[in-house]
């Protein structure tokens, strides 16, 4: 049977490893009792000889069965790193987020994927992918789309994930009290498994998968923690790349912004005129300048929006000046698109050496 199942090109669905993990504990049982059997005082002769051909088939057919099944999981687990090749060379995080719930479908083998992020004590499902676009699947993405947010609440499966940051198996999701009943009612799971998205070590969001039809197994949970354990390697090198990217185009602006101070100096016309000291007078029209300059910015910008701009300007990346506002990043990235069409540039590093050129001018003398 089991090299049967061994030999063909057909993958096995969960529902048939779980009949033969069944088939081995039931196994187990009778192997047991033919054992016993064998050692009783009642058995001698040719009863004893057929006893012993049983127990040995029976270990035989343990044995088929549980090769199968290691082979199976390492089946799954070459089938994944297939999947991820393509992963590996996305280097923008955008692009990979975008990319992941389709990843996951094809790479281990799922029906749908969904992926969701934590912030603070609520999780937010935030994109999906199925293989199969019906009715049920279009509701789904509609709520999603709605930004629901869930409560983290200590009874919840997300929450143990973020507590352990382990992955887990929900056997029956309609009895299953861990289960959000939000979640229950939109999604229509019936089995599924999670995993907790780590880069730097903290659970910043899950994915969960499923199957249309079938039972899911806890191969398929391992095999999910699996592909978040190598996906938070490459999330992590493709935020760390921006990263230094946006900060060497930020240095760089600042730089051109400094040469070009430099060149305006360098260049001003030379007149036959005193080079009186700095007087009060010339300091405070000097002042006047500087605020005049100022005052520009502040008509064009909202207070918030001049101090994410001053902390661009540092060199500081949306995360960080996330932390220092005490604001998310998506509101940062609000904030700067609303920057850039202000002040009529295409990039931050423009909008940089514009902030830059007018504190610098402001400051001269």
């Amino acid at each position: 049977m089991t090299d049967e199942l061994a030999d063909s090109d057909l993958t096995p669905a969960p529902a048939a490893l779980e009949s033969l993990r069944a088939l081995d504990a039931h196994l187990a049982v009778r192997g047991g009792q033919l054992r016993d059997r064998l050692l009783g005082t009642d058995t001698g002769g040719e009863r004893a000889h057929a006893v012993s051909i049983a127990l040995a088939d029976v270990q035989t057919m343990r044995f088929e069965i549980r090769d199968f099944i290691v082979h199976e999981r390492l089946r799954r687990l070459e089938q994944l790193e297939r999947g991820l090749a393509g992963l590996r060379d996305l280097h923008d995080p955008d692009v990979l987020l975008g990319s992941v719930c389709r990843a996951v479908v094809e790479s281990c083998g799922f029906d749908r994927v969904m992926l969701s992020r934590v912030e603070g004590t609520m999780w937010r499902p935030w994109k999906s992918y199925a293989v199969h676009r019906q009715d049920a699947e279009l509701r789904f993405r509609d709520w999603m789309a709605q930004i629901p947010e869930i409560p983290l609440d200590r009874l919840l499966l997300e929450s143990d994930m973020v507590r352990r940051g382990e992955a887990a198996i929900v056997e029956n999701a309609a009895t299953d009290p861990r289960v959000s009943p939000v979640l229950r009612a939109a999604s229509g799971h019936r089995s599924y498994v999670a995993a907790p998205l780590m880069p730097e070590g903290r659970v910043v969001g899950f994915l969960h998968a499923d199957y249309r039809a079938l039972a899911v197994t806890p191969l398929d949970r391992d095999v999910l923690a699996a592909f978040a354990r190598v996906f938070d390697g490459l999330f992590e090198r493709a935020v760390l790349v921006r990263r230094l990217q946006e900060q060497r185009d930020q240095v760089r602006a600042a730089l051109q912004a400094v040469a070009t101070s430099l060149d305006d100096l360098a260049n001003a016309e030379i007149g036959l005129a005193r080079h009186d000291r700095p007087t009060a007078l010339g300091a405070g029209q000097r002042r006047m300048k500087r605020t005049a300059d100022l005052g520009r910015l502040e008509s064009l910008l909202t207070k918030r929006e001049l101090e994410v701009l001053a902390l661009v300007a540092t060199g500081a990346t949306n995360d960080r000046i996330a932390e220092r506002l005490v604001i998310s990043s998506d509101t940062v990235k609000s904030h700067m698109k609303h920057i850039l069409r202000k002040l009529h540039v295409d990039n931050r590093a423009e909008a940089i050496s514009q902030y830059l050129r007018l504190t610098l001018e402001g400051g001269e003398g």
